[in-house]
């Protein structure tokens, strides 16, 4: 100290000395605030120490420093900054006298540090003492009265004050009171203000903003910035991050890349806040690579940034990209938060990521984090996304306080994983613990229910505590009973409560054509569609997407294309579910050229768009080109799942290629992950059963690693009528039956082994028992869209207007097939007649009534498409290729396994279905 104010130095110089070093200590708080390192509690208590150590307050309180008004202020100003308003306080006690300054220091400390009522007391003291408000101590003190929330009156009394002595011309004062009228939410008054303000700054412009944002009247913000513009305000960093934002909430992409290009000729893309704001809200509109563009060219990144390009990978599915920027951070930020943690395990929700979800979890306890609720929550979610239901358990019941939200993930994740029972428990226990739940709470459980078997044991129960408990005025809940019923094979029950709303929203409209789509009603879910615009309800994404898929399995693409035009007329069309839902509607009506129109570039292709294709692919008979898309989507880095297998085991299978199903399905788990399920077992059974390999078909069966269910005796049984296996095909129908004694595909496929194998008896004695069990037989029927018109055909059927003229055309086509070589097959009727009969029974099938009229109702040279319900009969293959040579047109045929393009006397299956 005696270097500094020793006895060598004059008093004046150590009174400039003094001076000097507590200007210089008063502005490192500013340092630490601005600088890249923030100011903590830690570094203001070692300045506080320095500045005790250096006893430059213990000097100043000597005689001849205290008396300078100058040097008290300073200390004053010094210490508020430092948050130590006590020592503040000491000072401004201790001086003997006091200016304006020392007042409005005070007050403005007392603000800083949230006293509010404080920095009041203290003004009405001033205001004693004859010291006149001011442009100084005005915007403290609005400021004080803002923030108490309770000091309104005041605040008004400070405005007529203003009023009184003309200060509403300082734009200081202006801007202060506009932020005091937001605060309380008199919008009007403060756009009043801003009106009669003669001067105003961005600063002002940027508070009316403010005012706006916060009482979300988002699209006044808009208006405020276009007026900026035209007045030609210039925009600041705290301008721009509330114009963007409220962008992002009006969900007005093409206006955030306006803004986007003014930011930029303003320079002011690579501040921190504004950065951060457009890598929020770019994320939010799946402009992924923009946001990741403006993050990689930002000067300095703060935690918020990471968290917000961590956030716009987790939006849009990039968990790689996610976790990848996760390890940057941890390594060139170092500091993480709870918001980064829930984000990045947010995008841990498969067994790819299942590892990394486990790594950061031991982070969150190394951390001390566990504790965090919305961290827990998001743990819960991880571990049931990945059918890990034991691990969320453990992570639930560590949990020591557990919110309306936890209970919700907790019994909506045993839903997801079909525990109906752990969810019900937990519902229980949930109400036990005396928390009420909610409409999602409600939602999640009537999810839980999608079987017949729990309808009566669960959902109807829930459906009574609903009405008792009031949740029956609930749309959410409402909508979720109607899709309940349905998945539980209760239809009548959905249209029953359909029919009773009142209200009825688009969600309501769109849950019951899901629930028609769901039990295969696809037309009645098409006409609700027209009865949803007839009552004026809008469209929206999933109405289309509902309304795409039922087109596409009745294969009505004139619907299909007329809906897709709707979709591009109300915008919806690149939306990611309408998108991928018309792309496969082409594949299902054999359009694959119009899919592949749709189709985006192979680096913006979702999975599902990369399945998509491949099972148009294997649709459509090119097995080679299906194989050919999997290996490009795997080498561009897109991992295949459970979807992707059955596509391409099923390509394999129509196609015949045995070796390779077997190479692809050895693959599955041991180098892609995917666990073996009983849709890949029965793409594996088709595959040996179409290829004449029934023994081994026997045998995988007895090996596989899930029981086999109807879906797999059914393809075997199958397999055993196109090769006339007759003893396979009886232990088949064994099983089917003791499953099912009600299943009339056992019955009438096992009948058709024994037809094929001449075994009469037998088959006249299936017919007898079908009888006497009541076991209808499902009809075979093909339609067709002709002029506007569907035209359904059933064997055999006289019903049609014009059946003479389709009779007709039959008889011709027969006779001018027979000339160019046809032979009928009769092994393909199956009803014990002699040969003639067994011709003209084939000839009544319904796929060729269908051809016929088809023929005579469309112009020549047009292509014509027919769909059957049931596998096509092998001499109707044969017909069909014949005629389409005869005619000279392509003639394509859908069954329920794949497409058949005929053209020039060929088929695109080469004879393999």
């Amino acid at each position: 100290m005696m270097s500094i104010f020793g006895s060598r130095y004059h008093y004046r110089d150590r009174i400039l000395i003094l001076r000097k070093l507590i200007i210089c200590l008063s502005k490192l708080e500013g340092i630490f605030i601005i600088g890249r390192a923030p100011c903590c509690d830690k570094s203001k208590e070692e300045l506080i120490t320095r500045l005790k150590m250096f006893g430059i307050h213990g000097i100043v309180q000597k005689a001849k420093f205290s008396k300078c008004i100058f040097h008290t202020n300073t200390l004053i100003n010094m210490y508020s900054k430092f948050g130590n308003i006590k020592s503040a306080k000491q000072v401004f006690d201790e001086m003997p006298e006091r200016n304006e300054a020392s007042w409005n220091n005070m007050i403005s400390g007392y603000v800083k540090m949230g006293l509010h009522r404080d920095a009041c007391g203290l003004f009405l003291e001033m205001w004693d003492q004859g010291f006149e408000l001011n442009g100084h101590n005005i915007p403290s003190l609005l400021t004080a009265f803002t923030r108490s929330g309770s000091m309104f009156l005041e605040g008004l009394q400070i405005h007529s004050l203003v009023l009184k002595k003309a200060l509403a011309y300082d734009v200081f004062v202006g801007t202060s009171l506009l932020h005091f009228y937001g605060g309380y939410r008199l919008i009007s008054d403060a756009y009043s203000l801003f009106e009669e303000m003669p001067d105003r700054n961005v600063v002002s412009w940027t508070s009316l903003m403010v005012n706006y944002s916060d009482s979300g009247l988002f699209n006044e913000v808009l208006n405020l910035y276009q007026r900026m513009r035209r007045e030609g305000v210039s925009c600041n960093q705290n301008t721009f991050s509330k114009v963007i934002s409220s962008c992002g909430a009006l969900d007005d992409e093409n206006l955030v890349h306006q803004v986007l290009g003014h930011v930029t000729k303003t320079g002011l893309q690579t501040d921190v806040s504004v950065a951060n704001s457009l890598i929020s809200v770019l994320g939010s509109f799946s402009r992924v690579e923009i946001a990741r563009y403006i993050f990689n060219h930002m000067d300095e990144h703060d935690t918020i940034s990471w968290n917000s390009i961590l956030a716009a990978f987790a939006h849009n599915s990039l968990c790689e990209e996610s976790l990848m920027y996760f390890h940057l951070m941890r390594l060139n930020h170092g500091e993480i938060d709870e918001k980064t943690l829930s984000t990045v395990l947010s995008v841990c929700n498969s067994v790819d990521t299942l590892n990394w979800g486990r790594g950061i979890h031991g982070l969150v306890l190394k951390l001390g984090l566990e504790l965090d609720i919305c961290i827990s929550n998001t743990l819960l979610t991880m571990y049931f996304d990945t059918k890990k239901c034991l691990e969320a358990k453990k992570v639930f019941q560590n949990m020591p306080e557990k919110e309306l939200v936890t209970w919700n993930a907790l019994i909506g994740g045993y839903a997801e994983n079909e525990q109906v029972d752990e969810a019900l428990k937990t519902f229980k226990l949930m109400r036990g613990e005396g928390i009420c739940p909610n409409y999602i709470t409600l939602i999640n459980i009537l999810g839980s229910c999608c079987d017949p078997n729990n309808l009566l044991k669960h959902g109807m129960p829930m459906h009574a505590h609903i009405l008792f408990t009031g949740f029956d005025s609930d749309e959410y809940v409402m909508n979720s009973l109607i899709s309940m019923y349905a998945n539980c094979g209760d239809l009548d029950s959905s249209n029953y409560i359909f029919h009773t709303l009142l209200n009825r929203t688009s969600a309501t409209w769109n849950s019951m054509v899901a629930a028609k789509a769901h039990n295969g009603h696809w037309e009645e879910a098409l006409k609700l569609l027209v009865e949803m615009q007839r009552a004026e309800v809008h469209f929206d994404q999933f109405s289309l997407s509902a309304a795409l898929s039922a087109s596409a399995n009745l294969s009505i693409l004139e619907d299909g294309q007329h809906l897709h035009g709707l979709a591009i007329k109300l915008g919806f069309d690149c939306y990611h579910f309408v998108a991928n839902a018309t792309m496969d509607m082409y594949g299902k009506c054999g359009e694959l050229n119009d899919l592949l129109k749709l189709l985006p570039e192979p680096k913006l292709r979702s999975r599902l768009s990369w399945n998509i294709l491949i099972s148009a692919f294997a649709r459509h008979g090119y097995f080679h080109k299906a194989r050919e898309i999997f290996h490009e989507m795997v080498g561009r880095g897109v991992k295949p799942d459970h979807v992707t297998f059955v596509s391409l085991l099923s390509a394999c299978s129509h196609g015949g290629l045995v070796d390779e199903g077997f190479g692809y399905f050895a693959s599955m788990k041991t180098e892609f992950g995917v666990p073996v399920a009983i849709e890949h077992c029965v793409c594996m059974v088709d595959l040996l059963g179409r290829s004449g390999r029934l023994v081994e078909a026997e045998a995988f069966i007895k090996e596989m690693a899930v029981p086999p269910n109807d879906f797999v005796w059914r393809t075997l049984l199958s397999a055993c009528k196109i090769h006339g296996h007759l003893e396979l095909g009886k232990k088949a129908t064994k099983h089917l039956l003791e499953a099912n004694p009600s299943d009339d595909s056992a019955y009438v496929l096992y009948s058709n082994v024994c037809a094929t194998s001449g075994r009469w008896q037998d088959v006249l004695g299936l017919r007898v028992k079908m009888d006497s069990e009541n076991v209808k037989k499902k009809p075979a029927f093909s339609w067709l869209n002709v002029r506007d018109k569907i035209s359904t055909f059933g064997a055999g059927d006289e019903s049609h207007e014009e059946y003479d003229q389709i009779y007709s055309k039959l008889i011709e086509l027969k006779k001018e097939i027979k000339e160019v070589g046809y032979v009928p097959d009769t092994s393909y009727a199956l009803h014990d007649t002699d040969e003639e009969q067994k011709e003209d029974n084939l000839w009544k099938h319904s796929e060729r009534l269908a051809l016929a009229y088809g023929l005579i109702s469309t112009k020549e040279g047009s292509t014509l498409r027919i769909f059957k319900n049931l596998r096509v009969c092998g001499d109707c293959h044969s017909v069909y290729k014949f005629v389409s040579g005869v005619v000279g047109r392509e003639i394509i045929l859908r069954d329920p396994y794949r497409f058949h393009h005929f053209s020039g006397g060929k088929c695109s299956c080469s004879d393999y279905w």
